[in-house]
Formats: C-alpha cells, sequence, structure tokens
C-alpha cells in the first residue's frame, strides 16, 4: 500500500524531502489518485524531492505517526535498498490522506491553458497563437481575483474585518481591528491562511513558465527564412509581455491577499507564524512587504488592523523571510528599525544583516542629482548602530558574526564596493553589464520588431574617487542634459518596476564594456533624435574620455561593446527598422526618424553572449496600464493615419524662437540651455519633438489622474465619512463630481455586488477610451472627427 513515515513533524504541512522520511508507494495507486510522475533513483533516508513533486506533496501528521496506506511488509524490504539506488517512487495526488495544495480547479485548469499556449521553443514562436495565450492569461487573472473574493468571503463569514479595511489600506489607512479573542477568527484563520497557497503557487509558476520562456531567447537567430524569423520574434515578444504582465497582476493580487490574511490572524501569535512560514516558503516579496510592519511594536493609542505588538521569535522568522525573499524594496523600514532599537541584541545583529544580504545602500557620489530619493541607510550609521552592541551580552557565535560584520562594513566605510560587484535584492551588478528597464513609453511599437519589452538602457562600470572611495554606478544617456550622467547603480534603479541585467559571458569582454562606460563619465553628449547606429562606428578604436558622445540610448550600448573588439552581432544580433505604413513619413513631420540598421533596448535580449544575472519582478499598477495603452494607441495610430499635431501658445512660441536662431547663435545657445540640450542639438527639430512628446505625456498622465481620483472617490466612503477624515469641502465635491460620472459602477460598488477587480478593471477601461480620444483630438483629427 502506501506508506509516508517521519520522526517528527515540522509545522503543520510537511513535506517528505527530509533524512529520515520514507515515501513508499504502490505500483497500482489506491482509487482516487493519479499519478503525477516518475522519480527515479531516490534513495529512501536521503531523498531530495525535484521542485514539481514539492509543490504537490503535502501531509499532515503527528510526532512518529504513519501518514497513508501502510503495510508492514514494504518498509522492511525496501529497507533493505537502503544506500542504493535501486528504488522507484511513484508519487501521486492525493484527494483526502496525501493533499495537494488547495488549488481552485477553474484555476488549475486556467494555469494548464496558459502553460500549453506558452510557446516552448523559437519554432514554436514562428507559429504561436498569441490571442490563445492572452485569452487564457486573461481567465488565471480573473479565477485568481475569484480565488480572492472567496478569500474576503471567508473572512467576513470568520468575523474578521469587512471589506471597508481594504477600501481604507488602499488610501493608506487601516480599519479597527476585530479583537483576535473572536471565536469564529480561532476557528477560521487557519483555512484563510491556506487560502494565499494557490496564488502564491500560480505566481510560482507563471515566473517559471517566464524564465523557461526566456530561456529561448538566443534561438532565433538561426530561424530561416527572415520573415519566418522576424514574425517569430513578433511572437515572442508579444509572448514575453504577456506572461510579464500575468506575472505583475498575480502580484498586485497577492498584496490584498496577504493582507487580508494578515489582518484575520493579527494577535494570534501561532497563526502569526504559519502565515510568516508559508510566506518563507514561496520567498514571497509581497509578503514580505504587507506585513513588514510586523517588526514595529503599535503605540498604546493605536488601534488599527495589523497594530499587533509581536514577539522576538516572531520578528527574527519575519528578518528570515525578507531576507530569504531578498525583498529590496524594504531597505528603509529595516534601517527605521535597526535605528530605533530592536529590543535584543540578536535582533539587532540579524537586522543588519539582512541590510547586508539585501544590499547596504551606497554613499551618493559627489556632485550626484540632489533631486534624487536618498539612501536609506549609510555605512557609517550602520557601523555606528552596530557597535552599540555589548560583545559580553552575546554567545559566542554572536561576537563572532558581530566582528564579521564591523570589519566588512569598516571596508565598505573606506573603500567603499572594494570587491567591485554590487549585490542587491535577487542579483548582482558589475562593471560591463547592461541595465534593461521598462516604464512606460511612446516608443514600444515603432519599429517592425515590437511590442519592446524595454525602454531604457545603461551600462554599470567601476569609478573610484580621489578618496579611493570606489562605487558601482550607471552610466545613461537621457533626451535632456549636454552631460553623460553617472549615478549610484541602488538609487538609479528606484526609478523602474522591472528590469534585467545582462552580463557578457567573457570576462574581458565585460571588462572592456565597464571601462569604455567609465571612461564617458561627465562627457558632452548630444542625442540623436534620428536613431542612426552608424554614428557609433566613429566611436571604434578611439579614446572616448573627453569625446563628445552623440548616439541614443541603446547605441551607447552597442558604443560600449565595439571597444571590446568584437563585432557587433555578437551584441545585437538582429537588425530593426522603422515599424511599415506611415511611421516613418509621421516622425520626419516632427523632426525625428528610425535610421538604417536600428538598435533597441530590448534588441540585446537576443545575444546567445549574455546570461541574465538579476531581475526585479514586475509589478502591475493599473495607473501604468492607462499610460502604456494611451502610449500604444499613439504608436498604432502612427502606423495607419497621417499625424497633424497641434501645438499650445506656449509650444508654437518655442518653434518660432527655434526657426528664428539658426541665424541667431546667442539665441539658439540660451534657447538650447533653456532646454537643456546641447547646443549643437536641432533645435527646431528638438523644438517639434518636444512638442510632441510633451503632449503625449500630458495626456497619458492626466488619464492616469483622473483614473486614480475616479478610485479614490469609490473608495472614500459617505460625506460624513470624508469630513471625519478632514477632507477639504473642494475634495469632496470633486469626488461627488466623479461618483455622478460613474454613477451606475458607484451604485452597484456601494452595494457590494461587484468585487475591487471589477471596478477597477471598468474604471481602467474607461480612462484608457478617454485618453485615446484626447490622442486622436490632438494628433490624428481625422480620426477623431469619425
Amino acid at each position: 500500500m502506501v506508506a509516508v513515515v517521519r520522526r517528527r513533524p515540522v509545522g503543520r504541512r510537511i513535506i517528505a524531502d527530509r533524512p529520515g522520511d520514507w515515501l513508499i508507494f504502490p505500483a497500482d495507486p489506491p482509487k482516487g489518485h493519479r499519478p503525477v510522475g516518475w522519480l527515479p533513483n531516490v534513495v529512501p533516508g536521503k531523498m531530495r524531492l525535484p521542485p514539481f513533486a514539492r509543490e504537490r506533496l503535502r501531509w499532515r501528521c503527528q510526532p512518529r505517526q504513519v501518514i497513508g496506506w501502510y503495510s508492514s511488509a514494504v518498509v522492511p524490504v525496501l529497507a533493505m535498498f537502503r544506500g542504493t539506488n535501486l528504488v522507484w517512487l511513484f508519487a501521486v495526488w492525493a484527494a483526502s490522506a496525501i493533499a495537494a495544495p488547495r488549488e481552485l480547479p477553474s484555476l488549475v485548469s486556467a494555469w494548464q491553458a496558459v502553460s500549453s499556449t506558452s510557446p516552448r521553443t523559437a519554432e514554436q514562436c514562428a507559429t504561436t497563437d498569441n490571442a490563445r495565450l492572452v485569452s487564457a492569461v486573461h481567465a488565471m487573472e480573473a479565477q485568481a481575483a475569484e480565488q480572492l473574493a472567496s478569500a474576503r468571503s471567508t473572512l467576513e463569514q470568520a468575523g474578521s474585518p469587512s471589506p471597508a479595511s481594504w477600501q481604507l489600506r488602499a488610501r493608506g489607512r487601516r480599519a479597527p481591528r476585530t479583537p483576535a479573542s473572536d471565536p469564529r477568527r480561532s476557528r477560521n484563520s487557519v483555512s484563510v491562511t491556506s487560502l494565499l497557497e494557490p496564488l502564491l503557487l500560480a505566481k510560482q509558476r507563471v515566473d517559471a513558465l517566464s524564465d523557461e520562456l526566456l530561456g529561448i531567447r538566443g534561438d532565433f537567430v538561426g530561424l530561416e527564412p527572415t520573415d519566418r524569423q522576424r514574425s517569430a520574434l513578433r511572437n515572442y515578444l508579444r509572448a514575453m509581455a504577456t506572461l510579464t504582465d500575468l506575472s505583475g497582476r498575480l502580484r498586485y493580487l497577492q498584496f490584498d491577499a496577504i493582507g487580508a490574511a494578515r489582518d484575520a490572524v493579527a494577535g494570534d501569535a501561532a497563526e502569526c507564524e504559519r502565515l510568516v512560514a508559508l510566506l518563507t516558503q514561496y520567498r514571497s516579496t509581497i509578503g514580505a512587504t504587507v506585513i513588514v510592519d510586523w517588526l514595529f511594536d503599535p503605540e498604546a493609542e493605536d488601534r488599527f488592523v495589523g497594530a499587533t505588538r509581536t514577539g522576538d521569535a516572531l520578528k527574527s522568522r519575519l528578518l528570515t523571510l525578507i531576507a530569504t525573499a531578498k525583498q529590496s524594496d524594504l531597505l528603509p523600514e529595516l534601517a527605521d528599525y535597526v535605528l530605533e532599537a530592536p529590543s535584543t541584541p540578536a535582533l539587532l545583529m540579524q537586522a543588519a544583516e539582512t541590510i547586508r544580504i539585501l544590499g547596504l545602500p551606497q554613499d551618493p557620489r559627489p556632485g550626484q542629482d540632489p533631486t534624487l530619493p536618498p539612501v536609506a541607510i549609510t555605512a557609517s550609521e550602520l557601523l555606528a548602530r552596530v557597535s552599540t552592541i555589548d560583545p559580553k551580552r552575546l554567545d559566542a557565535a554572536l561576537q563572532a558574526r558581530r566582528e564579521a560584520l564591523l570589519a566588512w562594513l569598516d571596508e565598505r566605510l573606506t573603500k567603499g564596493v572594494a570587491d567591485g560587484e554590487y549585490s542587491l535584492g535577487h542579483g548582482s551588478f558589475a562593471p560591463g553589464d547592461w541595465l534593461l528597464m521598462r516604464n512606460p513609453s511612446p516608443y514600444n511599437l515603432f519599429t517592425d520588431i515590437s511590442p519592446g519589452l524595454f525602454t531604457h538602457v545603461g551600462v554599470i562600470t567601476r569609478e573610484t574617487d580621489d578618496d579611493g572611495m570606489t562605487r558601482i554606478v550607471l552610466v545613461d544617456l537621457p533626451e535632456r542634459g549636454a552631460r553623460m550622467p553617472a549615478t549610484t547603480v541602488d538609487t538609479f534603479v528606484k526609478r523602474t518596476r522591472h528590469y534585467l541585467v545582462l552580463r557578457h559571458e567573457d570576462a574581458e569582454v565585460a571588462r572592456k564594456i565597464g571601462e569604455a562606460a567609465a571612461a564617458m563619465i561627465g562627457n558632452e553628449t548630444q542625442f540623436d533624435l534620428n536613431f542612426r547606429t552608424r554614428r557609433v562606428m566613429d566611436y571604434v578604436g578611439k579614446p572616448l574620455k573627453g569625446e563628445k558622445v552623440h548616439t541614443y540610448c541603446a547605441g551607447l550600448l552597442l558604443l560600449c561593446a565595439l571597444q571590446s573588439g568584437h563585432p557587433r552581432e555578437e551584441f545585437f544580433p538582429v537588425a530593426e527598422f522603422a515599424a511599415p505604413g506611415k511611421t516613418q513619413a509621421n516622425l520626419k513631420t516632427f523632426g525625428m526618424s528610425i535610421g538604417d540598421d536600428f538598435i533597441s533596448p530590448t534588441g540585446a535580449l537576443f545575444s546567445s553572449k549574455f546570461a541574465i544575472v538579476a531581475k526585479r519582478e514586475p509589478m502591475y499598477d493599473p495607473r501604468r496600464e492607462v499610460e502604456e495603452a494611451v502610449y500604444d494607441h499613439f504608436a498604432q495610430r502612427m502606423i495607419t493615419t497621417d499625424i497633424h499635431p497641434t501645438a499650445d501658445s506656449f509650444q508654437a512660441l518655442r518653434l518660432k524662437v527655434a526657426e528664428a536662431s539658426k541665424g541667431n547663435p546667442l539665441l539658439a545657445q540660451a534657447l538650447a540651455s533653456a532646454a537643456n540640450v546641447n547646443t549643437e542639438t536641432d533645435l527646431v527639430a528638438a523644438a517639434k519633438a518636444a512638442a510632441v512628446v510633451e503632449t503625449l505625456d500630458e495626456v497619458a498622465s492626466a488619464a492616469s489622474a483622473d483614473f486614480l481620483a475616479a478610485q479614490q472617490a469609490m473608495r472614500a466612503g459617505s460625506d460624513q465619512k470624508m469630513a471625519a477624515d478632514r477632507l477639504k469641502p473642494e475634495e469632496i465635491a470633486g469626488m461627488q463630481v466623479l461618483r455622478q460620472r460613474h454613477a451606475d459602477l458607484y451604485r452597484r460598488w456601494t452595494s457590494r455586488r461587484i468585487t475591487p477587480r471589477t471596478m477597477r478593471v471598468e474604471l481602467v477601461s474607461y480612462y484608457i477610451s478617454q485618453g485615446c480620444k484626447q490622442i486622436d483630438a490632438r494628433f490624428f483629427p481625422s480620426q477623431s472627427a469619425q
């Protein structure tokens, strides 16, 4: 029959992958069980199950208890094979005693649809049906949202906070706490916590699928003929963008789900520990973000959900979660905790070591832009704080850890990043690495290979100042500015929600790329509005120190790469051209063009010479969805429709001044300085391009802001509630106007006939439509008239 033997339990849900566990299955599984795979050559007592099996095999047990079906004749026989590789274990999906994580059948089905429609090879990308993948992704998000709604329903039945709690949380507040002694809470909190696992598992599976898809990114170069290759590339980018979006949306849903579970278990130490253990098991970055407040003891008058006093043991487990998830976004919270004096030296040591694991911020470089966000904590501050720990209060192990940390901090304080590689979150940055970033942009559909996955780039390099302080910085070429900037890399990446870091497989090539970037720091720059790649060839073999750099953002990558002496095709194996239709002609009307042999920020992704060494998980943001949809609508119109941009009075005046400056050097210099561009820039073309880009940004930002205001109006509560929240009369009046605009949606929301997701989806759709209409009116009046 079937037997699972364990000497001792580990928590309430355990996995048979520890020394001492025996897992024994029959050749013919019992009724109600189905196989999920064969596990060859596994040794009893030393087994390590593969990840797919660990996801599915879960048991509830007591100390020294045999779970499932047991035959006294089987165990002694199989024990004879201990230490050999002759045992084959037949893994099963159990319906009762051996139970899988609680997944809704509909969510499992949705995942299977996503998995089956995602391409696995470059050849499959040549014929893949992206429409089916998009449909499957939408279904999976909807099922995940349904799971979240189910969790909220369970919370209400358990006496936990009503949806008012998550309405308030969206505005940065918390709802009044339900007493921890409520018997309904203790009866249901375990089941509420377990409802998280399907969402956590779904996110894990989608990320694995995304990683699998990234793994084939270098396989497109050999596809023939060319038309088939380019079709495959476009399908690949659409599939990758779709899975990335799904991953971000699942994280977004997890935020609410974990917040609901946090509120349900607040005040119950055992349930809090189970929640932290589950989040640690899945390395949940969102989980760490949601419950980080448990590090801080609440004030006496704090009456809000989650404001529960936690013990040192739970705080230690929470720090372990943060370190395991490597959620570097929590550095400010960890810095506050360290500086607010943890209750024990052991906790202070653990918190300080966690900061080191996540990535201790570098000191800003001299002359760095003062408007950039400040660092969370400096090496000197952390060194001073750890130095206050009395070594006499520590045991030998903690003393050794304290001395090692102090030595490391002293080196960081005096030498900077001495080893030449800076670790941050789930990856590291080294000289020669390329940072590919994703932000809303109008350029994503401007080439024949789209959608672009990344919109901006930078090159990582090492910089050592006169005091011998070494920093790992990022060099990039922005559209505005006349000098090549450099920014400490940990500060720069705060600008983007999603990025990848590529590293060349040849260390010598990477070294030369980094040296080229370092040589250009502070050089004069001129952004090329015509995106001409051939300009880069003028720099090959020349010293770059002090050389004026005239190219565009992705051109900077190629400029640095060619200093290695290796051919362009090694770094950008696929050339790109302007999108079809009227794109090139429309670009010309406002002084821009896509040059021949163009390279984009996404182009480097297809090189097989680069490995991905770091990335930030994507995070869905409905405001960004609105902005990206507006930008994409503009780009699609550029392909099909003649553009006739309308300038406001300021933009029209600027264009006239730019035209007048052609024969007036002093005026040209003053205008270039005011626009923060190089004096040799074509000011007329720059003025035309600026008018278009400014209008685009204005429309996209306004649509995004209007969406946010409408969402807040929906969630703000009654007039009395808004007055109690000290909203000004004009703010309340503005919310009433928005409620009238969306009267039917507001009635359904207040009567609780729709979920937060439904409300969000309808508002996003409305403001995307409004933004697209504005784009047509400002740029494509013929379409607007229709």
